[in-house]
């Protein structure tokens, strides 16, 4: 199976060595078969907007995980002894966050 993605590169599966007695081709939303040569002609086209979503996926995966500058001043308030820490407000922090992730687990 051949799925076309960004900018209709062709992207190739394992199933494109399938043998099949028929295919299908659908682009935007057509439909047809016709009889295969032993291989498979199902493709696949992206819209505008899965495309543009894979972009912003990359975008995202591009992110850092955290933010450096506020890393960076952590680790110089540690190594000059000026890191204030305040138990409760980090409990409190703790409790909301678990609070919002049961919320999650019971919406599925």
């Amino acid at each position: 199976m051949k799925i076309k993605g960004p900018a209709g590169q062709p992207i190739t599966t394992g199933e494109s060595a399938k043998s099949t007695a028929t295919s299908n081709t659908q682009t935007a939303g057509a439909s047809s078969s016709r009889k295969s040569d032993g291989t498979s002609g199902d493709t696949v086209s992206l819209t505008g907007s899965a495309t543009r979503l894979q972009e912003l996926e990359a975008q995202v995966a591009s992110l850092p995980i955290a933010d450096a500058q506020h890393v960076s001043d952590v680790q110089r308030s540690l190594a000059t002894g000026t890191f204030a820490f305040e138990p409760e407000e980090a409990a409190e922090h703790l409790l909301a966050q678990e609070r919002e992730f049961s919320k999650l687990e019971t919406k599925e």
